[in-house]
């Protein structure tokens, strides 16, 4: 009796561990295909459920491209919250999700702050807000093929961003899949502002 309800219990362990394992491949069946990339949109049709957005591809070259929304397309703001497509506009920044050439989600970027930079370790520390508004830290481990963009969109390599840099994050599963670095204001302000040589080569 003893050897039976051992075998019983083994077969039990045997098909859910079956079963955990087709889990495992139709989640990675799932996402195989699926291409998430920052964006800019230029256009959003709502008749023709399509948006047209600006973005960089991997050789750093700026393309206009418009797709076709999926029928269960995914809309999210900021906070990741359920968004309707007349929310999105010309200007938004936004992380786009694909797959087969059609939009399966898109999702308006929300800023975070890094606060410290691994490289050895493979890691951000990000601070963004979490539902009640409040500050929080985390950690992610950034993927190893993650997308790098400057603030003008081109592909630029990690050791651009530092500490205190504002960051439009694509994150999945607890790892950071790609960072594009926002537009720094005191960037443009110095850009405007005479330099100490221009004051004295005017006096």
């Amino acid at each position: 009796m003893f050897r039976s309800s051992f075998y019983a219990v083994a077969a039990v362990a045997i098909f859910l561990a079956g079963l955990a394992r087709a889990d495992d491949k139709k989640s990675s069946a799932d996402n195989q295909g699926k291409q998430c990339c920052h964006a800019t949109i230029t256009k959003v049709d709502a008749q023709k459920d399509s948006v047209t957005v600006k973005m960089t591809d991997k050789s750093g070259q700026e393309q206009e491209k418009t797709f076709q929304l999926s029928k269960d397309v995914d809309l999210r703001n900021s906070a990741g919250k359920t968004a309707k497509l007349s929310d999105f506009k010309a200007g938004d920044d936004i992380v786009l999700s694909q797959k087969d050439g059609k939009v399966t989600e898109i999702k308006e970027n929300d800023e975070a702050m890094i606060t410290k930079v691994d490289p050895k370790a493979g890691t951000v520390t990000l601070k963004t807000k979490d539902k009640d508004g409040k500050d929080v830290e985390k950690v992610f481990q950034l993927e190893e093929d993650a997308e790098y963009l400057d603030s003008t969109g081109r592909v630029a390599r990690l050791d651009i961003f530092r500490s205190g840099d504002e960051v439009l994050v694509i994150e999945g599963e607890g790892r950071i899949k790609g960072l594009k670095k926002s537009s720094d204001k005191s960037d443009n302000a110095t850009a405007r502002k005479p330099s100490s040589d221009t004051k004295s080569s005017n006096k």
